[in-house]
């Protein structure tokens, strides 16, 4: 099956701001041996994560995003970074632009991601398991 990446690309060209509304995101199947495929999907406004945690009245909202194991952005907010991990998709904020390149970093294991949150010292308080750097 692979592994599930998606990156937030409001402009379908470099990573986004505010995954929350974002209604871009390309969308990376990566395989074991770190081959992948990319495809774009599009979004309407109530398809959107922030529409989904802020405004889905119904018991049990989904999330198109949720069927994802990774999700990349360079901004997200604590409260949607927790309910994506009661989904299991782990978000992490990134500063690479490119999403192409931020992938291939992904897969060599030399992406480096940050911590949303800056007012914690060490790797327990995030629940991040030392898996990427954090920025003080």
């Amino acid at each position: 099956m692979g592994t599930k990446v998606a990156v937030a690309s409001q402009n379908k060209k470099t990573i986004s701001n505010h995954a929350g509304k974002c209604r871009h995101f390309y969308i990376y199947t990566i395989d074991k041996e770190g081959n992948y495929n990319k495809e774009l999907l599009d979004l309407s406004k109530e398809e959107t994560l922030h529409y989904t945690f802020h405004e889905d009245q119904s018991s049990n909202p989904h999330n198109y995003l949720y069927d994802m194991d990774i999700l990349l952005t360079q901004s997200i907010g604590q409260g949607a970074i927790q309910r994506l991990a009661l989904q299991n998709v782990t978000a992490y904020v990134i500063q690479e632009t490119d999403p192409d390149t931020a992938i291939q970093k992904l897969i060599e294991g030399t992406l480096e991601a940050f911590a949303p949150v800056s007012n914690h010292k060490g790797h327990a308080a995030c629940n991040c398991g030392g898996h990427h750097h954090h920025h003080e």
